[in-house]
C-alpha cells in the first residue's frame, strides 16, 4: 500500500509539473503573438524582432561588439545612423510622390484641355 501512496505522490508531481509548464508556454506564445500583432501595426515585417533565437541572438551581439561606439555591444551608432537613412529615404519618397501627384495633375490639365 505504500508503494501505490508513493507512485500517487510521484504521478502527481508530474502532472502539476506538466501543467505549469504548459500554462509558461500558452502565456509565451500569448506574448510572441501580442509581439506580433504590435510589430504588424508598426509597419515592421511581423517576426523581425520577435523569432530571433538566442543563437541568432549571440550572432547579432559578436557583429554589434565591433561596430559599436560605446563598446557595450548595443550598436548605438547604428541605430541612430539606419534612423537617419530611414528619415533620408522616406523624405525622398516623399519628395517623389509630390513629383508624381503634379506629373499627374499636368497631364489631366492637358488631357480635359485636349477634348474641350
Amino acid at each position: 500500500m505504500e508503494a501505490a501512496w508513493i507512485l500517487v505522490v510521484i504521478f502527481s508531481f508530474v502532472i502539476i509539473i506538466s501543467a505549469i509548464n504548459n500554462r509558461h508556454e500558452l502565456k509565451k506564445k500569448k506574448l510572441d503573438a501580442a509581439l506580433r500583432m504590435q510589430e504588424m501595426s508598426q509597419g515592421i515585417k511581423p517576426g523581425t524582432y520577435s523569432s530571433l533565437r538566442r543563437r541568432d541572438r549571440r550572432r547579432e551581439r559578436k557583429h554589434t561588439e565591433g561596430t559599436a561606439d560605446e563598446g557595450d555591444g548595443t550598436g548605438a551608432w547604428e541605430k541612430e545612423n539606419n534612423r537617419a537613412q530611414l528619415k533620408k529615404g522616406i523624405d525622398d519618397l516623399q519628395k517623389r510622390l509630390d513629383n508624381i501627384e503634379t506629373i499627374m495633375n499636368s497631364r489631366k490639365g492637358t488631357s480635359y484641355g485636349d477634348n474641350e
